[in-house]
């Protein structure tokens, strides 16, 4: 093969669907090309051309719809298919344009591929053709799963819970005295044990419980093990990930779980003890520091470790939702000490209280990379002459503990330090009253926080009462809903990739992608509004989603298609911030191109173009104003 056919396989190779054809394939290639320079301003495809795929060696095209509005700029190694007169019609690839209008906006060199060679490509390589024929979501689902390859097969990512079971479970009834329970967990050499009732699991003995609940409580060994006994269990399914079990174990600060399988059938019990003795769970050992913290000092040395964390699991392979939990468990756990911490110091709280997360620490989708959001809700006998001073020094304590774990305040004062996001219970109520009833941008904006709204410490019945009035009044309140969604489109999605800049419109090309204003925001906005009309309880964006089908307020197909997109926006947000802390660098959300494969770029436009298409439909839905 002559050097400059040797020099344009290799280029055509570089290309993302080309890259995964077979070596010898991609020899032939250069011979079935055809070379077009086209000047600036001429037609595309030029008149005198046959349908086929064309690949962008060196300049510019511009892709817009009818109206004019730019729908993507094409530069090097970017493919445009022109698939008319395909001798399969039912065959024929995704058309990504439709009726769109190709300009040449800048002196271009071009490579094409006639259609009949193209379409043999197509029948002969799935992998290649998967490029073409599939749509968005089903490139996203793939797209999702080739990030999550690299996990090792020992690791959490893949074991099952019922592979790490190593006995029979140890069983008893709860009639029995306490000192039979005793002798039988001390003969079978278990820390705890499984009470059951018509071959139904009813309850649970630890050690623990015969320490506290029996010797300590002074309970007579004689009495039956029901008096004891834990009642309300928190299970796990065999087939779940040994890694969705460790979450479980860190969020409610447990350390047995109780194996049950579809048909509530038991088929054993699982140990913090197995989890470690199977690999060692980075995230289980940071919460039991967190919560044996003696002082705002240990809580910030669990708080620099929470990058080492994010790394750790993007090493393993982790898919979005348990990474995100796995983050907020650890800084729930450091929320929920620094308020323990906070009445040793102060004195008990006057009255009853609860700690709130707003924003992706509620929404438990945090990344090491976060700042606080945080509120009050206090019980309604509070007087501000009495406890004011009290709560605003609790709320200080604590935010300045958090401060000393890594979690900057909020710029936007979001912080149970300041007053209006410090109030009883009625003082909520009456505040969202208020936003509904002046839906301005500010309010929309506060109130985005306020949904997203959860209990990390105290009594979780205070948020349950605001609720009880918020969700009904904001579900029934069309025009607070129309500025919600106006706040859901608030952010035009990136058109895609051209050189090393990221093309937002016409104006804007930035050097920077910013995941999260340009990927998770948009897609939280958006599961936010359908929750709220809806009248909805789930806080994560997936599940929001998710509910909403279940609901019958959102299609299956672009539920599907938002969630896909928002998990891929967060693993490549999480792959760079372990990037980031592996160079020693600041963490931050901005992505460099360069960074980027083709194929990547390829994943993230279909992403941005599943938002933007879902913004489209809930400007129409919701009659918002104002043109794209």
């Amino acid at each position: 093969m002559a050097a400059e056919l040797w020099e344009i396989r290799d280029f055509i190779a570089g290309a993302p669907a080309f890259a995964e054809l077979p070596a010898a394939v991609l020899d032939t290639l250069p011979r079935r090309l055809t070379v077009r320079y086209l000047r600036r301003g001429r037609p595309f495809p030029p008149p005198d051309a046959v349908p086929g795929l064309w690949i962008v060696r060196s300049g510019a095209l511009a892709v817009r719809d009818p109206e004019g509005r730019l729908l993507e700029k094409l530069g090097k190694t970017d493919l445009y298919l022109d698939a008319r007169d395909s001798v399969d019609p039912d065959a024929r690839p995704v058309d990504e344009y439709g009726t769109a209008v190709v300009a040449v906006v800048e002196d271009s060199l071009l490579y094409q591929l006639p259609l009949p060679a193209f379409e043999e490509l197509l029948g002969a390589h799935p992998v290649f053709a998967w490029r073409f024929e599939r749509t968005r979501r089903e490139r996203l689902e793939r797209a999702l799963s080739e990030l999550g390859q690299g996990g090792r097969p020992e690791t959490l990512m893949a074991a099952t819970v019922k592979a790490l079971l190593r006995r029979e479970p140890i069983t008893a009834a709860p009639d029995i005295p306490i000192r039979r329970g005793a002798e039988i967990m001390t003969e079978a050499q278990v820390s705890a044990l499984l009470l059951l009732e018509n071959e139904q699991l009813v309850g649970l003995i630890t050690d623990r419980d015969l320490r506290r609940r029996c010797i300590a409580a002074g309970i007579s060994v004689d009495s039956s093990l029901r008096e004891i006994m834990t009642e309300t269990l928190i299970t796990v399914a065999p087939t779940a990930s040994a890694f969705e079990a460790s979450l479980l174990f860190s969020r409610h600060n447990i350390h047995h779980l109780p194996v049950v399988a579809e048909d509530r059938a038991l088929v054993g019990i699982l140990s913090t003890s197995d989890l470690l003795r199977h690999q060692g769970t980075h995230a289980i050992h940071l919460v039991r520091d967190a919560m044996a913290a003696p002082d705002v000092e240990a809580i910030a040395r669990v708080g620099s470790r929470l990058t080492d964390l994010e790394a750790q699991l993007v090493a393993i392979g982790a898919e979005a939702e348990p990474l995100g939990e796995a983050m907020v468990t650890v800084t729930d756990a450091m929320t929920r000490r620094l308020t323990e911490l906070a009445e040793m110091e102060l004195g008990p709280a006057p009255i009853a209280w609860a700690w709130a997360a707003l924003g992706s620490q509620g929404r438990r989708e945090q990344t090491a990379f976060t700042d606080q959001d945080n509120a009050l809700i206090l019980d309604d006998a509070f007087e501000p002459g009495r406890h004011g001073d009290w709560f605003a020094r609790f709320a200080g304590f604590v935010t300045d503990g958090l401060a000393a774990a890594g979690l900057t305040p909020c710029p936007g004062g979001t912080m149970a330090t300041t007053a209006d996001w410090r109030q009883p219970v009625a003082g909520w109520q009456a505040q969202f009253g208020d936003w509904i009833d002046q839906p301005e941008p500010h309010s929309i904006m506060l109130a985005t926080n306020f949904f997203d709204m959860r209990v990390v410490a105290g009594r979780e019945s205070l948020l349950d009462a605001v609720w009880t009035t918020v969700r009904p009044a904001a579900q029934e309140n069309t025009i607070f809903q129309r500025r919600l969604a106006n706040n859901a489109l608030a952010v035009r999605m990136p058109l895609g990739f051209f050189r090393r800049l990221v093309v937002v419109d016409d104006e804007q090309h930035d050097e920077r992608l910013d995941l999260k204003r340009y990927g998770l925001m948009p897609i939280a906005d958006l599961a936010r509004l359908h929750a709220v009309g809806l009248g909805l309880p789930e806080l994560h964006t997936v599940r929001r989603l998710q509910a909403a089908v279940r609901a019958g307020g959102l299609s299956e197909q672009a539920a599907a298609g938002l969630a896909d997109a928002w998990r891929l926006f967060y693993v490549l947000r999480a792959r760079h911030q372990a990037r980031q802390a592996r160079g020693g660098e600041p963490l931050d959300n901005r992505l460099d191109p360069d960074q980027l494969s083709g194929l990547e770029r390829d994943h993230l436009r279909d992403a941005f173009r599943v938002v933007d298409d879902h913004q489209r439909w809930v400007r129409i839905h919701f009659a918002v104003s104002g043109t794209r």
